[in-house]
């Protein structure tokens, strides 16, 4: 054996993650609490509720860590899953589209609204907060145009069974996450692809120097996106077995919640698949264990908002304030304003000369 293959296995271990292995263990917390508080709560069937519950913010959020990554923000998500859930079955029911051919023209539609989040930013140079905060109002403004703002109701049910059925005790949905999940990850860790959007959140202008092309990147991770959240649209309209022009839009906070609290750093370079689906279930127990508790819904936005504080500063202190660091790095690189010593100098010789 020689010298280099006995270092290689060194070399390939990886540090110990500790902050993946806090959110694990906040969420094996959160479920144990409520499991005292309340013993209905670990029973299989609410188990199963609350992996359900988890399974729209999950989809959108597996979408949004690709973008959080590459430093930038999807706030239309919630209305494309809008936009996408009322127009598939719109087609369905009014137009006579069959239920695949429906959910694959809504993936398609998805695809498209996210990457014209791509083409604004990329090619409009527009921040991806406006461009998507102007969107969001426009998918929104589509979803009530396609009906006038009416609900869509006796959706297929062999729609319904695509995405709200069982397969073996387990429900489809939480199957279709699974996949969508292992194949996110693959795709962002695996693939040359997925270390470009790494590359592209930790520094866009590196990553053009080193011949990433940096704007197809980001086309491609925003279409990503809206496809994800098309699909969620598409499974809420499948589990109330009816489309409205609203259902989407209380997913985009809880959403970028659970990325955030998956790890996701929202200064880019930084996101977990994994962390995610653990961020969504984190969220889903939330809700479902203050709901056994009997305490008022609007507790819940307090409790969530508190949690995602709580995860962004404990990874922030584990990680010695990073943001704070590269805040000050840019002021020390900032160059001066043009102008700037001519003026302290005109200031400094009047100063002198009074």
């Amino acid at each position: 054996m020689t010298n280099q293959t006995a270092v290689r296995p060194a070399e390939n271990r990886r540090p110990l993650n500790l902050q993946a292995l806090g959110i694990v263990a906040a969420a094996v917390v959160i479920f144990i609490g409520f499991g005292i508080l309340n013993p209905n709560f670990l029973t299989i069937n609410n188990l199963r509720d609350v992996a359900v519950s988890a399974c729209v913010n999950a989809l959108i959020g597996i979408g949004l860590t690709f973008v959080i990554v590459t430093g930038g923000i999807d706030l239309s998500v919630g209305s494309i899953a809008s936009f996408v859930g009322i127009v598939s079955a719109n087609l369905m029911v009014n137009a006579g589209v069959a239920p695949v051919p429906g959910l694959l023209a809504g993936l398609v539609l998805g695809f498209a609204a996210g990457a014209l989040n791509g083409v604004l930013i990329t090619l409009l140079k527009l921040p991806p907060f406006i461009a998507t905060l102007g969107t969001m109002s426009v998918y929104q403004g589509l979803a009530y145009v396609t009906t006038n703002g009416t609900p869509v109701y006796n959706v297929p049910s062999s729609f319904v069974f695509l995405l709200n059925s069982y397969i073996g005790g387990v429900p489809i949905i939480v199957v279709i996450v699974i996949v969508v999940a292992i194949l996110a990850w693959l795709l962002l860790r695996r693939t040359v692809f997925g270390q470009n959007v790494i590359a592209t959140g930790g520094s866009e202008e590196t990553a053009w120097l080193s011949g990433i092309r940096v704007n197809r990147v980001k086309l491609l991770v925003y279409g990503i996106s809206g496809l994800l959240a098309a699909l969620a649209g598409m499974v809420v309209v499948a589990r109330i077995s009816a489309a409205q022009s609203e259902a989407g839009s209380p997913y985009l906070l809880t959403a970028i919640a659970a990325a955030v609290i998956g790890g996701a750093n929202l200064m880019g370079g930084e996101g977990r698949i994994g962390g995610t689906l653990v961020g969504a279930l984190i969220l889903g127990a939330l809700t479902n264990g203050l709901v056994l508790l009997n305490v008022p819904s609007f507790y819940e936005q307090i409790v969530t908002g508190v949690v995602v504080v709580v995860a962004v500063s404990v990874d922030q202190i584990s990680k010695g304030w990073p943001m704070l660091k590269r805040r000050n790095t840019d002021r020390q690189d900032k160059p001066a304003a043009p102008g700037t010593d001519a003026a302290a100098g005109q200031a400094a010789q009047s100063g002198a000369a009074l």
